[in-house]
């Protein structure tokens, strides 16, 4: 994903009947997962994430830290699973995991391309978080949505950028 300090991408954002055009600039260099990473920083939060052995790894997401940095998305298509922990609001709990992985077409910027649709299923106490995210090597995510006990919380898409 092509990555450097200052970079500013920018998404529409759909949230409930709310629907907006937000940036999101990449703040900063730091270490994530062991590994140089990226603090991202946006109105709806901060991301901290690195790719680390072709794995897109995420210590944090607008709304949540994962101990140890969860997979977004996985370069050789492969599944994974994950088990640690994820805090939100202050609190924390376990967190279990899976990672799938497929190819699919979608319009982005007004032309079809070809993306890694990753989809993560992550297990709480309180129920289920699935993040699903369209990568296209060479430009990054391009679409992402969160839902959450099956509604959908956030849809973001790819309007300018790299």
């Amino acid at each position: 994903m092509p990555m450097e300090a200052g970079r500013t991408l920018k998404y529409v954002v759909r949230s409930g009947f709310d629907t907006r055009v937000e940036a999101v600039t990449v703040a900063r260099r730091l270490t994530v997962a062991g590994t140089d990473g990226y603090e991202m920083k946006g109105p709806l939060g901060v991301s901290r994430v690195a790719w680390k052995d072709g794995v897109l790894l995420a210590e944090a997401t607008s709304n949540a830290w994962f101990r140890p940095a969860i997979p977004l998305v996985a370069e050789d298509g492969k599944d994974r699973t994950y088990h640690g922990r994820i805090e939100v609001l202050g609190k924390e709990s376990p967190a279990n995991a899976t990672l799938t992985h497929k190819t699919e077409k979608i319009e982005v910027r007004n032309r079809r391309v070809s993306t890694t649709l990753a989809t993560l299923t992550v297990k709480v106490p309180k129920g289920t978080i699935e993040l699903t995210t369209w990568y296209q090597p060479g430009i990054g995510v391009v679409r992402q949505e969160q839902r959450t006990n099956g509604q959908r919380v956030v849809q973001m898409q790819l309007l300018s950028g790299p």
